[in-house]
């Protein structure tokens, strides 16, 4: 009875494991429709690859003025969010995007997340983390420490724009035209 008892204990904390998500919340406040694109960037725009998860869900699609959508992301999840607006690759290029890190989160190294407008800025962009900094670019002179501004590849010196949140499931809420 001993076993069965921890190897249910066990199957259980897999489990759990398993299902461990970011809960994400895109919002719409601009006066039209958009085209959120959730992009993988582990093992290529980011260098992590060991123990990055991938989004592998359906695309948002088009959500309209006004609306909002929430979609879930793996608890390891390496990658960006934009609106694609038919000028942007990919992965966000040419685009302002949101950039997120959510393969660390231990006690040591803390899930990260910035905006960044480095290869060029197309829209006001907002990333609330519940418990953690909300930051805000509304426009191309959003400063150091709100985004990463357009062409800046010195990360403003001392990647000032990035924000750590803590380990465990964080619910986050991206708001474009905010």
């Amino acid at each position: 009875m001993m076993k069965l008892s921890l190897i249910l204990s066990a199957l259980a904390s897999a489990s759990t494991l398993v299902s461990a998500q970011h809960a994400f919340t895109l919002v719409n406040k601009c006066g039209s429709s958009i085209t959120p694109i959730v992009a993988n960037t582990a093992c290529g725009y980011s260098p992590r690859c060991a123990g990055a998860g991938y989004y592998t869900a359906a695309q948002p699609g088009v959500l309209g003025a006004g609306a909002s959508e929430t979609i879930t992301i793996p608890v390891d999840w390496v990658g960006r969010i934009f609106a694609q607006d038919g000028a942007c690759g990919a992965s966000g290029e040419d685009c302002t995007i949101t950039e997120f890190n959510l393969d660390t989160g231990d006690f040591y190294t803390p899930q990260a997340y910035d905006i960044s407008n480095i290869q060029g800025f197309t829209q006001s962009i907002q990333i609330a983390a519940a418990g953690c900094d909300t930051v805000t670019c509304t426009n191309v002179n959003c400063g150091c420490d709100e985004a990463y501004p357009v062409g800046d590849t010195t990360g403003c010196g001392d990647d000032s724009p990035v924000r750590a949140c803590g380990a465990g499931n964080i619910a986050f809420t991206i708001t474009f035209c905010p």
